[in-house]
C-alpha cells in the first residue's frame, strides 16, 4: 500500500471514528457535520426503512438522540476499505443504550460509506441491522 493509500485509509478511519463519537456523544451538530451535503445520502437505521435525503437522514439522528438517554459503542471485525474516492467500513456494534430507564444490549452488522470531498471524508451511507446468527461458527 503507497503511502497516499495509507493516508486515505486513515483519514476514513477516522471518520469512522468521528461518526461513533458523534452517535456516543449524542451530538447531533457533530453528526451534522459528518455527512456529505447532498440529497442523496441514505440511512437505515435496525428496523427502519431506507431514509434518502439529508434532511430525513439528519432528522432521524435528531430524533433518535432525544430519545436515548445514554448509549456505547464496542466495535469488532472492522474492515475499512478504499476505492479511489470512496471508502466504506464494515463492522459489528457490540451497543449498551439506555432510554427511559430501559437497558438495551444488542449487536448489530453495520456498514459505512464515505466519499473524499474537499472537506474530508464524509458519510453518504449508514446501515445497521441486527446480527440474528453467524454463518460460521467461531475458529472457521
Amino acid at each position: 500500500m503507497g503511502d497516499s493509500d495509507y493516508d486515505a485509509q486513515k483519514g476514513a478511519a477516522r471518520a469512522n471514528r468521528a461518526f461513533y463519537a458523534a452517535f456516543e456523544e449524542l451530538d447531533i451538530g457533530a453528526m451534522t457535520a459528518l455527512w456529505h451535503d447532498d440529497d442523496g445520502v441514505q440511512c437505515i437505521h435496525p428496523g427502519s426503512e431506507v431514509l434518502i435525503g439529508r434532511r430525513r437522514v439528519i432528522g432521524s439522528w435528531a430524533a433518535i438522540f432525544e430519545h436515548t438517554d445514554s448509549i456505547r459503542f464496542e466495535l469488532s471485525d472492522l474492515q475499512i476499505q478504499v476505492r479511489g474516492d470512496t471508502a466504506w467500513a464494515t463492522m459489528v456494534e457490540r451497543i449498551r443504550a439506555s432510554s427511559g430507564g430501559e437497558d438495551i444490549r444488542s449487536d448489530m452488522a453495520a456498514t459505512n460509506a464515505f466519499v473524499r470531498t474537499d472537506g474530508g471524508w464524509k458519510l453518504v451511507l449508514h446501515h445497521a441491522s441486527p446480527v440474528q446468527r453467524r454463518f460460521f461458527p467461531e475458529g472457521l
